[in-house]
């Protein structure tokens, strides 16, 4: 019998699988597919591989797409070599739970058959599947959803995209916006089809503004409020059909994106009719990632909330202490979020919108990477950074900036927030020059300064 079984080989399954063992517990993960969950087979790391090369401008096109797969199985092998190195066993196949009061019972099926594996707590990392609305036409082979599409060279490969001319990108999140901007990136026409008249809904609102400028700048038409009743192929293309602001429309395109949203796996290992608890569509966990079930957790995306893969690995860390006494929790107020998009967009922390329906008062300020050496430099100058801050104390609650390497300068930002700093600390912290951190710097200056 193992201390743990990890039913998910994603980034949180992993992750959660090595720790358990370097704590000392044995441990086994169950994977139906390949390592890596859709993160790194059909999600982040495929989607950055070609942002690198489109809008990032780092590499030649000839060759993009198998760069792309060079960097994606040199991740797997790796991920394959951290889980033997830690004495994980991997099983592959599909993992279906037959018990889950006090000792667990996994049935492990695959093409070689089937195996029982016992363990003494079980952890649920299951990940997420992309949404397909009901509409006629849904199957066709010329409608992808976004999680199979961004590995499609059909769509990425310049050898072989040469009859793809336009695209019709169904939503106006993460997912949607980052496909849009490559697809144009490499000389598509683009169609943005949203279900309201927002983009990036959750993002703090000057940061949107400027998105929408951006598409705008772009040439990208958009559509807002819209849905679909029909795509149909007649052999030049297809022919999408629906209503947007409840009226008639009609569009013509070569592939249709389904990027709109991502739903919780609960299907297909035993959770049905289990002691587990499912709400509003995912399952339900506390604050140390415990389900309703006496020695089972859950983490990721299968918990619903904000599907990222770094968080999905913070909360596998909860877990894990969890089960050996340990305290680490993770605060949900100071999850960073990146869109890579052009510009750049990364995000920590509250925004003015939400700290104000909190009922905190805050002070806010803004500084622009037009004023920055480093950004002219680069020549990449165009956006800014703002920082939220408590009025009372000035202590940082949210960092959102859009612009260059926005991802890489939310390492700073996140633990800004995370430790509860100040814009005093943050401002009195001497930053190098020229450095594109100085416009965080600036942005807390004028906070102190006035």
């Amino acid at each position: 019998m193992y201390d743990l079984v990890v039913i998910g080989g994603g980034p949180g399954g992993m992750r959660a699988a090595v720790l358990a063992s370097r704590k000392g517990m044995s441990v086994a993960l169950v994977e139906k597919d390949r390592l890596g969950g859709v993160c790194l087979n059909r999600g982040c790391i495929p989607t950055k591989a070609l942002y690198s090369h489109i809008i990032g401008g780092r590499g030649e096109r000839a060759g993009l797409w198998e760069r792309l797969e060079s960097v994606v199985d040199k991740l797997r092998q790796g991920s394959a070599t951290e889980l033997r190195m830690a004495k994980v066993r991997t099983l592959r196949g599909t993992a279906l739970v037959t018990q889950w009061e006090g000792e667990k019972r996994i049935e492990v099926r695959s093409e070689e058959g089937a195996e029982e594996v016992s363990a003494r707590r079980l952890l649920l990392a299951t990940g997420a599947r992309s949404v397909v609305p009901e509409f006629r036409g849904s199957d066709l082979p010329q409608v992808l959803t976004g999680d199979r599409a961004i590995v499609d060279p059909q769509l990425w490969d310049p050898e072989r995209n040469r009859d793809v001319r336009t695209v019709a990108v169904l939503g106006a999140g993460v997912i949607a916006l980052e496909m849009a901007m490559m697809l144009q990136g490499l000389g598509k026409s683009v169609i943005l089809l949203k279900h309201s008249d927002q983009v990036l809904r959750r993002l703090d609102g000057d940061l949107k503004k400027k998105v929408v400028q951006a598409l705008k700048k772009r040439g990208v038409p958009m559509r807002d409020y819209v849905r679909l009743s029909e795509a149909a192929f007649d052999g030049e293309g297809l022919l999408i059909r629906g209503t947007a602001k409840d009226e008639p429309f009609e569009e013509r395109c070569d592939r249709l994106l389904l990027a709109s949203s991502m739903t919780p796996v609960l299907d297909g290992f035993g959770l049905e009719g289990g002691p587990v608890r499912v709400e509003r569509g995912a399952i339900a966990v506390n604050e140390a990632m415990r389900t309703s079930a006496d020695g089972v957790w859950a983490i990721g995306d299968c918990t619903g909330g904000a599907m990222l893969a770094h968080l999905a690995e913070y909360q596998a860390q909860a877990a894990v202490e969890d089960m050996t006494g340990g305290s680490y929790r993770v605060n949900p107020d100071a999850v960073p979020a990146c869109v890579f998009i052009d510009p750049e967009i990364g995000t920590v922390g509250l925004t003015e919108e939400e700290a104000k329906a909190r009922g905190v008062e805050t002070v806010a300020a803004r500084a622009y990477f037009a004023a920055n050496g480093m950004a002219l430099a680069m020549g990449s100058s165009d956006g800014f950074i703002k920082v939220v801050a408590r009025a009372e104390d000035r202590r940082i609650l949210g960092v959102h900036i859009m612009g260059p390497e926005a991802a890489s300068l939310l390492g700073e930002a996140t633990l800004a927030v995370s430790m509860r700093l100040s814009a005093d600390d943050v401002a009195n912290s001497v930053h190098s020059h020229p450095t594109l951190c100085e416009c965080l710097r600036d942005a807390c200056r004028r906070l102190v300064e006035g």
